[in-house]
């Protein structure tokens, strides 16, 4: 919603050792909120580092981590002046003739390598890096979740909108702003009359009358979005909302987990387990943290640019080595996306991602991996695997297997949905 909207319940009941850890995190992070009030962004970053290396799964501190990052970006580009077009070529050749800038091999490589490591470009390369590593260890790093997703997977939108279905968007827009629900709803719907694949339009009238309390209207409208926009998860996600709010809880933990099989996002996850506790359910299903990037054919941008941030070595017995590892037996018979292409017999499934698992499972039995094992006995190893534990870093992987299994998908869910104790 425009404005974040909350099913309206209390879901976990912290213990007091929990309580008394998130205390401590807060105080920790006080002292990174000071150091920004002061401007000492670089500090605040190394404070805050210093936090998430000893509590890497604390999702509030990634998601403020990624905010500082940002910050960072945003501050170095205003130190890119020396390669905004300001710094020109000239080759010449053995005779001293210049040498025409289409033609200019040398002089288009120094130039692409000036622009690569550019501050703004280093500081970007910086700001996704933390994000990903941030969903490798912390369930609940929602921003983080978003922000990767909206830059590496959303398609861009209302790229197109003509001069007339904009005006009425406009008028909307100010009727909205001035709570004028009803009269906000009439000019969407004309700028969709304009224009049917008006992304915005067509998704904040479901908002009018959803802030009004009309659910059902509300929930044809996030339903129409849904069919023109099949692929993108906001009106997904306030169908699931709306649905809750009508006390259609099996309707709506029903969307969340199909959700499931259009993006994995943090926020689906919380919507539906949210959806599970108000039919007195849970999704008994326990997410593993990661010490490791996954397995892929792309070479960090990061790594590439600076040492600096290099992961530092598991211990021998470390399970994750095992997954390391497979990465380079697998690899052969893989396509660039981490789809296993080629005949072989070294395992049934099509994935690296599920392959690496496997052999991890097979050659260590670390407590770490039990759920992993539960679920590989259960024959949900790909769903557990690829979904559950998904990370953007295989999202390829992650695609292709949802488009594949999704009523799979969906059975594995309501496998794994149980009576709350």
């Amino acid at each position: 919603m425009k404005i974040t909207k909350l099913l309206g319940v209390l879901l976990f009941v912290l213990s007091l050792n929990l309580a008394a850890q998130s205390n401590k995190l807060d105080k920790k992070m006080q002292k990174v909120y000071d150091l920004v009030d002061k401007d000492k962004i670089k500090e605040a970053g190394e404070k805050l580092e210093e936090l998430l290396n000893e509590n890497p799964e604390y999702g509030q501190g990634w998601d403020y981590l990624s905010k500082i990052r940002y910050k960072e970006y945003k501050d170095a580009k205003l130190a890119d002046n020396l390669f905004n077009g300001k710094v020109t070529i000239t080759t010449k050749d053995k005779n001293g003739k210049e040498i025409k800038k289409e033609d200019d091999t040398l002089g288009n490589s120094l130039l692409k390598l000036l622009s690569e490591i550019k501050p703004s470009k280093k500081a970007f390369n910086k700001y996704l890096y933390f994000m990903r590593k941030g969903l490798l260890t912390s369930p609940d790093a929602d921003h983080c979740s978003v922000v990767l997703r909206n830059y590496y997977i959303d398609p861009e939108v209302d790229t197109a909108v003509s001069k007339k279905a904009l005006k009425y968007f406009n008028e909307a827009e100010e009727e909205f702003s001035k709570k004028n629900y009803a009269d906000a709803a009439k000019m969407y719907k004309r700028a969709l009359e304009e224009q049917p694949d008006f992304f915005k339009a067509s998704l904040y009238m479901g908002d009018c009358f959803f802030f009004v309390e009309d659910y059902v209207n509300a929930i044809a409208s996030f339903k129409a979005a849904k069919q023109k926009f099949p692929q993108l998860l906001e009106p997904r996600k306030y169908l699931i909302d709306a649905y809750a709010k009508s006390k259609l809880y099996d309707l709506a933990l029903n969307e969340a987990i199909e959700t499931m099989a259009v993006y994995p996002d943090l926020s689906v996850i919380a919507k539906m387990e949210d959806a599970a506790y108000l039919i007195n359910k849970k999704i008994n299903i326990q997410w593993t943290p990661r010490r490791v990037f996954p397995n892929s054919f792309k070479t960090d941008s990061l790594l590439a640019l600076s040492n600096s941030f290099s992961e530092e070595l598991k211990p021998a017995k470390d399970p994750w080595n095992y997954y390391l590892e497979a990465k380079s037996v697998i690899k052969p018979v893989c396509n660039s996306k981490g789809l296993i292409v080629k005949p072989t017999s070294l395992s049934m499934s099509h994935y690296m991602e599920v392959y690496s698992w496997e052999e991890m499972l097979k050659k260590s039995k670390d407590p770490m991996l039990d759920q992993a094992r539960k679920m590989q006995e259960a024959g949900f190893l790909d769903c557990y695997v690829l979904v559950t534990c998904y990370h953007i870093d295989f999202y390829d992987q992650y695609l292709d297997f949802v488009t594949k299994n999704k009523a799979k998908v969906v059975d594995y869910y309501k496998k794994f949905l149980v009576a709350r104790d």
